[in-house]
């Protein structure tokens, strides 16, 4: 076995260990706030997956993992029609999720140019818009 995959098996292994705790805390957190699972409060969630995260023992990709993860368990065990729960699990198979969140780690760390995010979220969304539309 190479040295990579022994460090993806460990890293694999790291985020399925925070990975109930996580989910537990997402979904109380859920509960105790009101926030329904739609496609309007799926940033929302994010960004509370993302808090839920950071206080865990992970780092970099993990964290980024362990949140797409406990996020695509959210919305798929959510009461939403299947048409609206397609449309977020794609978000996460599309990258926009991983986007999302690279672009708030980018923001905490104060290596955001507003001028640039523009162009790349305008850029991001039409191209998630026309694969969606190809598809249906």
């Amino acid at each position: 076995m190479s040295s990579e995959s022994k460090t993806n098996e460990v890293s694999n292994l790291l985020v399925a260990a925070a990975y109930d705790s996580a989910l537990l805390k997402l979904n109380t957190t859920l509960k105790e706030r009101n926030i329904e699972v739609s496609s309007k409060t799926i940033t929302q969630i994010i960004k509370i997956a993302m808090e839920i995260v950071e206080a865990t023992k992970l780092k970099g990709k993990d964290q980024k993992a362990l949140v797409e993860k406990i996020v695509r368990k959210i919305v798929n065990d959510s009461p939403i029609d299947e048409a609206k729960k397609g449309v977020i699990i794609a978000m996460l198979d599309e990258g926009i999720v991983g986007d999302v969140i690279d672009l708030v780690v980018s923001a905490t760390r104060g290596e955001l140019d507003i001028n640039t995010v523009e162009k790349v979220a305008t850029g991001c969304c039409l191209a998630f818009l026309k694969s969606r539309k190809a598809k249906n």
